[in-house]
């Protein structure tokens, strides 16, 4: 099936996808023997359960300490002019200056050194842990760095390299604790190893407005439990507006309670949530805060959520028989050299994120990035995935035989046999 779609689709090749059927209730067969009869009932039980299990949705677990806290709230690059000291809920908060650490401990909260990636990954990784490791943490026991930010071109050599550094830190210096930002959408398997491993806190950056783009929020969400990574991950939305001209983030009470109920629907496992919050304004700050005050009181069954944020949850917490492909323009990227994200390695290539819903595996697909018709419509960029696993995720790698006319915006087309492609875009 192709998929060219201008707006959030969801394209099947034939029917589409069901949810696995649960095992029908039947009567054993009369045992011969009562010690068969046990086997032949526990094994029917075992089956019914598994299957009710696969159709359950997601419940609530208490989550693990993170960071030696029993919940993360995380606000982050609070506004100028704000006192971060009216805040109640919060547990967890960067960037502060380094000799902060007293007084927040004081509050139970968790304080981390911020640092941005700029001059780790312009380095040599050996270069970048040596900065990491020397920072001045002002006397903390526990340091904590929080790394803004990770996750340049889906497992490409700039991905490869954060990995390392990642590492290497933590071998050099296993008291530091690692705090790291994602970006740019669902994590890829190199990061998510190196995350599982060595990161204390992993902050997915799930930027939106409204509920058009919520699954900018399930899509990284769903990554991070395939990956294993749920219960230190939380989502980090963000606030009022954001850095980049017409960019709107929630901007009204009712749209942030949305989209923390939408968190708390779609991963009930994880430990907490945070804010980017240098554009909120005091009225939201005090909701935000308010609402966190009994996060884990509010319900993780999706209650006062409109009809299609439930669905767009239930299509990722469910089970399909056929594989559901789903991409987006958003996660393509070139693979960035090693020395330089800036830079791009030749011959160029560029790198698109595919994830399968499905129980089945997807073999033999076909992707194609094409410039928008306005823009010449041309096929710059083609290749194929022998296989996308059932439930798991792959990255196509596709040469550059043209020029891209356009960021972001391009054309991104799937074609899979006995299955469906769903293509989402920003708005």
């Amino acid at each position: 099936m192709t998929a060219m779609l201008p707006t959030a689709a969801r394209v099947p090749t034939a029917a589409t996808s069901s949810e696995r059927q649960a095992g029908k209730e039947h009567e054993p067969r009369q045992a011969a023997a009562p010690c068969r009869g046990r086997i032949l009932l526990a094994t029917l039980l075992a089956a019914v359960l598994v299957a009710a299990m696969d159709r359950a949705p997601l419940r609530a677990e208490p989550p693990r300490k993170v960071l030696g806290l029993d919940r993360v709230i995380a606000f982050t690059y609070i506004p100028t002019g704000y006192n971060p000291k009216q805040l109640r809920s919060v547990t967890f908060i960067e960037p502060t200056a380094p000799k902060d650490w007293q007084d927040w401990h004081s509050r139970g909260a968790v304080v981390a050194v911020g640092h941005t990636w700029f001059d780790l990954l312009r380095n040599p990784a050996d270069k970048a842990v040596d900065i990491l490791t020397h920072l001045d943490y002002g006397g903390n026991p526990r340091p904590v760095v929080s790394i803004d930010e990770f996750g340049f071109d889906f497992g490409g050599q700039t991905d490869q390299k954060s990995a390392a550094i990642l590492r290497q830190t933590k071998r050099q210096r296993p008291d530091l604790a690692l705090s790291v930002w994602e970006m740019r959408g669902p994590i890829p398997k190199v990061l998510a190893e190196a995350y599982r491993d060595v990161a204390s806190l992993v902050m997915l950056e799930c930027y939106v407005g409204d509920k058009k783009d919520y699954w900018w929020i399930a899509t990284q969400v769903h990554a991070a439990r395939m990956h294993g990574l749920l219960p230190k991950t939380i989502v980090a939305l963000g606030l009022g507006t954001g850095g980049n001209p017409g960019e709107l983030w929630a901007r009204t009470p009712a749209e942030l309670e949305r989209q923390i109920r939408f968190v708390r629907l779609v991963a009930p496992e994880s430990p907490g949530v945070g804010f980017f919050s240098a554009g909120a304004t005091p009225e939201l700050m005090a909701r935000a805060d308010a609402l966190c005050s009994r996060f884990f009181e509010l319900p993780s069954d999706g209650a006062a959520l409109p009809d299609d944020a439930r669905a767009l949850a239930r299509l990722f917490s469910g089970r399909h028989e056929k594989p559901i492909l789903v991409g987006s323009p958003a996660w393509v990227e070139p693979n960035r050299s090693a020395a330089d994200p800036g830079k791009l390695v030749e011959p160029k290539t560029m790198r698109a994120y595919l994830m399968n819903l499905g129980d089945r595996a997807a073999g033999n697909v076909q992707v194609r990035l094409r410039n928008p018709k306005d823009k010449g419509g041309d096929v710059f960029a083609a290749g194929a995935v022998a296989e996308v696993p059932p439930r798991g995720e792959a990255i196509a790698i596709l040469p550059v035989t043209a020029k891209w006319n356009v960021w972001k915006t391009w054309e991104v087309e799937v074609e899979v046999p006995d299955g469906e492609v769903i293509v989402y875009r920003l708005q």
